[in-house]
């Protein structure tokens, strides 16, 4: 008898917990099915499910067994899966969610050159900074930074970013330097709206103390890419993410105006669906993402 066989069987009439619903669902009979079950009880020499008129209970024995079992059938289904996919090209639609600003400035060339080594793969695109619910929304893959805030999805590190706060030299000449973190009660901060908390700003001493300050100003903004035109123009203090300020701090647009404090340190994850497969699409966009910002650091 199929052994690979009966463990399906098996594993349908625990999850079903009915021998007549697992025959209707494998397109066998129910006889079948007893035989099918049977043949793993005397093979293991042991009860694994235990039966009455009313209703069926698993074993200890059984409730391990079937964790064993899934094991080997999920490996041998992805196998096949994994096998057959290598026999064609990689195609279809691939829905992917990224970040505004990270998107637009980091992703988008290496989503460009994603799409022309699999130019059977279809990408849209969705650019946003709002969480995003695997479970409903569609979305095959996602880009986010920072805290995540839930486990209905798994997540793979991509890079590290950190903040930093910093203001134009304009700004400084008629406003004044930072001598500490308290210094900012004093000046006209730009909040970053999507923050969970926009008006308080967290930074570590040279100490390792954490130390967190409110600020307050006349401009907030759902979109770090505004931020830092408004503090490029003047208009106040920005503590944004380096991969947005870097390259005007190295050029003296932007002045680091707090060099002794630590500014936040996070990352960007590549979240995905909880799934038993991912798909090939999928699996290739996330390996490739891996590789090309492996090491990535902005300042």
């Amino acid at each position: 008898m199929d052994k690979l066989q009966a463990m399906r069987v098996f594993c349908r009439v625990h999850e079903a917990e009915s021998f007549k619903l697992a025959s209707d669902s494998l397109g066998i009979s129910r006889p079948m099915v007893t035989r099918y079950v049977n043949f793993i009880e005397e093979e293991l020499g042991t009860k694994l499910l235990q039966r009455n008129t009313r209703n069926i209970s698993i074993t200890y024995a059984g409730r391990k067994y079937y964790q064993h079992c899934v094991a080997i059938l999920d490996a041998i289904e992805e196998a096949e899966s994994d096998i057959g996919e290598l026999t064609q090209k990689p195609k279809g639609l691939l829905r992917v969610s990224v970040p505004m600003d990270f998107g637009l400035s980091h992703l988008v060339p290496l989503l460009g050159c994603f799409g022309r080594l699999y130019p059977n793969i279809e990408l849209d695109i969705d650019f946003s900074d709002k969480r995003v619910d695997m479970t409903e929304s569609g979305i095959d893959l996602a880009i986010r930074g920072g805290d995540l805030g839930g486990d209905q999805f798994v997540a793979r590190p991509l890079c590290d970013f950190k903040g930093f706060v910093c203001a134009s030299p304009d700004y400084i000449l008629e406003h004044g330097e930072l001598e500490c973190l308290e210094d900012l009660d004093n000046h006209t901060c730009l909040s970053y709206g999507n923050s969970l908390v926009p008006n308080r700003w967290s930074l570590t001493d040279e100490e390792g103390i954490s130390r967190v300050v409110s600020i307050s100003g006349s401009i907030s903004a759902n979109n770090g890419s505004a931020l830092t035109q408004f503090a490029l123009a003047g208009l106040g203090i920005i503590y944004q993410p380096d991969f947005l300020v870097a390259k005007y701090i190295e050029s003296g647009e932007l002045v680091n105006m707090l060099p002794n404090y630590k500014g936040y340190e996070l990352c960007f994850y590549a979240i995905y669906p909880q799934r038993k497969l991912m798909p090939r699409k999928t699996r290739l966009l996330l390996d490739f993402l891996q590789e090309r910002l492996a090491n990535t650091t902005f300042y």
